[in-house]
């Protein structure tokens, strides 16, 4: 009995010293990983060597389908427009109508959330990016606050 288990024991320890050994490149598993663009050399660059666990390459890709698979990431958005009833429709676009005329570089967004009708402003990463438009908005649209929810992906300069 005892001899068996420690069978069974090695055999588990060396089968786990064997799979550690694997050599499969990460990058063939996730082709988008930054960690593999990061460690390619270029031209007159440099060279970047990275040590890592293959773990956090699967961490990154899953957090990197997660988003995708939602069509945004976690924000901010500032409310300039929540109401209802029959006149409600033609307020939020009146309300949309009037932010583009006075904020055109700031998206705006109209959404009906039965029964309500909402009208929102800007893709924001962080609160205190929303705060700094909060602040001008907050003249023209006194009932303005800011909410969290899923907002586009920013645009990346190139």
């Amino acid at each position: 009995m005892r001899v068996s288990i420690l069978v069974i024991i090695v055999f588990i320890v060396f089968s786990k010293i064997l799979l550690a050994q694997d050599d499969h490149n990460s990058s063939d598993l996730y082709p988008t990983a930054i960690f593999h663009s990061l460690a390619e050399k270029k031209d007159d660059n440099g060279n970047v060597v990275i040590y890592q666990d293959d773990r956090l390459n699967k961490i990154v890709w899953k957090h990197v389908s997660q988003n995708k698979e939602f069509n945004g990431v976690q924000g901010f958005r500032i409310r300039i427009f929540s109401d209802l009833g029959q006149a409600a429709r033609e307020k939020s676009q009146d309300a949309n109508a009037k932010f583009n005329e006075l904020f055109p570089e700031i998206s705006v967004y109209r959404e009906y959330d039965s029964p309500y009708f909402k009208v929102y402003a800007g893709d924001y990463r962080t609160k205190n990016d929303a705060i700094k438009d909060f602040k001008r908005i907050k003249t023209y649209f006194p009932s303005a606050f800011i909410v969290p929810g899923r907002i586009n992906f920013p645009k990346l300069d190139d």
